[in-house]
């Protein structure tokens, strides 16, 4: 396995204090069921956070398919060059089960388009 596709620690945001951060100085978008925060950070790579609210997705697992397919896409998909980002996806709807890879990579890419984050 190369190395440059893991998503590991480096990669997340782990902290309350990082997410809260992202929330209130960032930008956002909104794409389908996707709500996507973005603030640049000190770094010189981008880290991914995932939001998804029990209130919203009652299943819990439902809720982490969806976390690990974002995941996917984002590892599959790496940003590199540039300055680093912080990254939030919220999900307040259920996106649906049928082709969820696809629909969320899709999604995805077309906010980190629209953001302009390289």
């Amino acid at each position: 396995m190369i190395s440059d596709e893991k998503f590991g620690k480096r990669d997340r945001i782990l902290k309350t204090g990082d997410f809260r951060k992202v929330y209130k100085k960032g930008l956002s978008l909104k794409e389908g069921t996707l709500l996507f925060y973005y603030l640049p950070n000190k770094l010189e790579h981008n880290r991914l956070g995932i939001s998804i609210g029990s209130r919203y997705i009652k299943s819990a697992v439902t809720r982490n398919k969806i976390k690990r397919t974002l995941r996917e896409v984002f590892r599959k998909n790496k940003i590199t060059g540039g300055a680093g980002n912080d990254i939030v996806v919220v999900l307040k709807k259920e996106p649906g089960t049928k082709e969820l890879y696809k629909n969320m990579e899709q999604a995805f890419l077309s906010l980190i388009k629209r953001a302009k984050i390289n």
